[in-house]
């Protein structure tokens, strides 16, 4: 009996290591591609990031693609996917495509991109679910609140080198180096999660 409490110990460690690893991917990637423009790093905001989830959910059981009421309070980019859920950061993102630097200001064909590089942003809320095809419903909120008119001149800044159009790709080391930083950091997550949990279960 006691071995088997530790080993549903050691799975519900297991399953929240996973979950704190795959907010980091998240918020890695926006920071990967935050970088090419030289706005400042966002950080991770659990209570936004519970939101978030909470959201998500109910965005997997309606199957409706429909912005919360956030009441003005955070910026909010949505994405559904059939696999590879992470990749909404990049679908977000590659509306840049579309973006007139030179006419800046907001559209319905490029607001995800500015949510996700505006420079005033700070924390990064989080969320995913799936619904009953398996489909993935992914949630990003970020506070301050994004897309706010009269400022896009000034938060949405062109990419820092050329080629930054191509949606983030081609700039070599910078994101393997992230994704090194990922892998440790989940790593480093789940080892140190085990060693509490055998220290408790003792």
């Amino acid at each position: 009996m006691a071995l088997v409490n530790i080993l549903i110990v050691l799975a519900f460690c297991l399953l929240v290591a996973v979950e704190a690893g795959l907010k980091e991917d998240y918020l890695n990637e926006h920071n990967r591609l935050r970088k090419l423009h030289g706005t400042p790093p966002l950080v991770l905001d659990a209570a936004l990031s519970k939101g978030c989830e909470e959201y998500a959910q109910e965005l997997a059981k309606t199957e409706s693609m429909v912005h919360s009421d956030g009441g003005g309070k955070y910026g909010e980019n949505l994405c559904m996917r059939s696999h590879n859920a992470l990749k909404c950061v990049q679908d977000w993102y590659d509306e840049i495509k579309s973006y007139d630097f030179n006419n800046p200001g907001f559209s319905m064909d490029t607001g995800h991109f500015t949510a996700v590089v505006w420079k005033g942003a700070k924390k990064l809320g989080i969320g995913q679910a799936r619904d009953k095809n398996g489909h993935f419903w992914v949630v990003g909120r970020y506070t301050p609140p994004t897309n706010v008119n009269g400022l896009f001149k000034e938060h949405v800044p062109k990419p820092i080198k050329d080629g930054g159009g191509d949606g983030g790709h081609g700039h070599g080391s910078g994101k393997d180096d992230d994704e090194d930083s990922s892998s440790m950091v989940r790593a480093n997550t789940i080892l140190l999660l085990i060693a509490l949990c055998l220290h408790f279960t003792n």
